[in-house]
């Protein structure tokens, strides 16, 4: 069977981090331009947060899942890689996520690394959006995934057929 790439639900989540990315910036230049050793030492941090997220706003459209044979893997560009064998997956459900206070990365339109979810606990996200309709896959080990396909039905179709238990009541996938 071939190998399928599946995009993620379209999004602005590209904006969100821009937005974050430039009020770091911003505060980043003022701390770097005030002069003292304190301020100095603070500014570089802020910049070097500020281009880790400038990195991921550009990454933006190379998030992809891909299912082959015997994994899923999901791709943030070079900087976040999930990759999940089939044969471990005990369930595919859809979720509507409660993320609780502390979060890698949750903006809106876009949900990056460990979130921590009430009722669940910890969700490796690679999805454009942080809460709704996101498609929680769990696994033996424990770990939960979240992911966001544009087209979530094809993309339950393909872990069906390679024998990935997916709940039939969230989507229409026979």
């Amino acid at each position: 069977m071939l190998t399928q790439l599946f995009h993620p639900r379209p999004s602005r989540g590209y904006l969100s981090l821009a937005v974050v990315t430039a009020a770091l910036g911003f505060a980043a230049v003022r701390n770097l331009s005030a002069g003292t050793g304190a301020e100095f030492l603070v500014g570089l941090g802020l910049t070097l947060v500020a281009a880790y997220l400038l990195a991921l706003a550009l990454c933006f459209p190379l998030m992809r899942y891909v299912v082959s044979e015997t994994t899923l893997t999901a791709r943030y560009g070079p900087l976040l890689r999930y990759r999940i064998q089939l044969s471990d997956v005990t369930s595919v459900t859809r979720a509507h996520l409660s993320p609780d206070f502390v979060a890698a990365l949750a903006l809106p339109g876009i949900a990056l690394y460990g979130m921590r979810c009430t009722g669940i606990g910890r969700v490796r996200m690679c999805a454009t959006r942080p809460s709704n309709n996101v498609l929680v896959i769990k696994t033996r080990n424990g770990h939960h995934y979240g992911f966001t396909p544009a087209d979530d039905r094809a993309f339950m179709k393909a872990l069906h057929r390679h024998g990935v238990p997916v709940n039939p009541l969230d989507s229409d996938y026979m």
